[in-house]
């Protein structure tokens, strides 16, 4: 007999869109709430939806709906508080939105009272679910391009709210191992900046290794290569290199290695890719079409299997795994502001830009 569908209610309709409506595309899910401050987006999104109610208040909303599954995706200074207040009412399966907080303690406490109470707790690192950087993971473990030495990556933005998605990335690609020491410099505003409810830097820069020797280099917000796309990644191993040329269209996975290739890196549209050229040394790795929605779809339906079988099944996006990325964010910003290098675990569980800035 076919499984009753998980009543789903989404909390932030602007980035929440996207999430209800990859649930509401899934047999798993009944979306039957929406919530947003902004009244007219929330009723918008409920009237796409055909389904939902909107509300206005995330607390009213959880009281009178009683969701099974509730989808965080408001700004970061609310996912922690309104993680705990899912918890506490009740609920059998939470997303969050990433970053997961905006300081560690409360990250420990999402993760170890969700453990608790057997609550399945995801974190929206979506990327792990792209069907090419499951390709680059592949090849990494098959040996394509040999031992891998070195990840760069390159993003706009800032580190909590950007960075977090390079610093996850590089870890899913290495399969997901410990971090021994972290290492980071930052540039802070001559006047204090906010984003998504938290303060932010300019730009900063990051160099953390692994328990396995690979080295891993982020440049963030101003101080990003010139001509980098939103989370460019190179991945560089002893026999070869790989190479995600940002959220673009495809082919954005390339390959260096004896095999050669026909592509060669050109600016297009002010952002550096291979292009097609008989000289080149690269070549496009074969991923099928797909696209974030298609991501997100995968990611919840395997959050409903837990939800349904227990929490014990693996997911690529659990809590436990982006904590541990997160503590590599908040340990960059320690060793900015300590001016060391910070071997892990961090004991810092304040927002250190704010202990910086205050």
């Amino acid at each position: 007999m076919e499984a009753k569908p998980l009543r789903a209610a989404v909390v932030g309709c602007r980035m929440g869109a996207a999430h209800a409506k990859a649930m509401a595309q899934l047999p798993d899910y009944e979306v039957v709430a929406v919530c947003d401050i902004d009244e007219e987006r929330a009723n918008q999104l409920a009237n796409e939806l055909g389904t939902a109610v909107p509300f206005v208040s995330y607390a009213k909303m959880l009281r009178e709906v009683q969701p099974e599954v509730v989808a965080i995706a408001t700004p970061t200074a609310l996912h922690a508080e309104q993680t705990f207040m899912a918890i506490e009412s009740g609920v059998k399966g939470i997303c969050c939105e990433k970053p997961m907080a905006t300081n560690l303690a409360d990250a420990k406490r999402m993760v170890s009272l969700c453990k608790e109470r057997g609550i399945p707790l995801i974190v929206n690192h979506q990327r792990r679910m792209g069907k090419e950087m499951v390709a680059a993971r592949q090849l990494i473990e098959q040996g394509a391009i040999g031992e891998v030495l070195l990840i760069r990556a390159n993003c706009a933005g800032d580190f909590l709210t950007d960075g977090t998605h390079a610093v996850d990335s590089a870890l899913w690609l290495l399969g997901d191992p410990e971090v021994e020491w972290v290492f980071g410099q930052i540039e802070i505003p001559e006047k204090p900046k906010w984003r998504y409810g938290h303060l932010v830097e300019n730009s900063a820069t990051a160099v953390f290794q692994t328990a396995n020797g690979v080295r891993v280099e982020i440049f963030c917000g101003e101080v990003r290569e010139r001509f980098r796309a939103y989370q460019d990644y190179e991945v560089v191993g002893t026999k070869g290199q790989l190479w995600r040329t940002g959220d673009q269209p495809l082919p954005n996975l390339f390959i260096q290695d004896e095999k050669g290739g026909t592509w060669s890196p050109k600016v297009v549209d002010g952002h550096l890719r291979p292009v097609p050229d008989e000289k080149g040394i690269w070549r496009p790795v074969e991923v099928e079409a797909d696209d974030a929605i298609g991501a997100m779809k995968r990611s919840y339906q395997l959050l409903a299997k837990m939800v349904r079988e227990g929490v014990e099944i693996e997911h690529p996006l659990s809590a436990e795994k982006a904590l541990r990325g997160f503590e590599v964010v908040m340990a960059v910003y320690e060793s900015a502001r300590l001016h060391k290098r910070i071997r892990l675990p961090l004991e810092q569980e304040k927002f250190p830009l704010e202990l910086m800035m205050a």
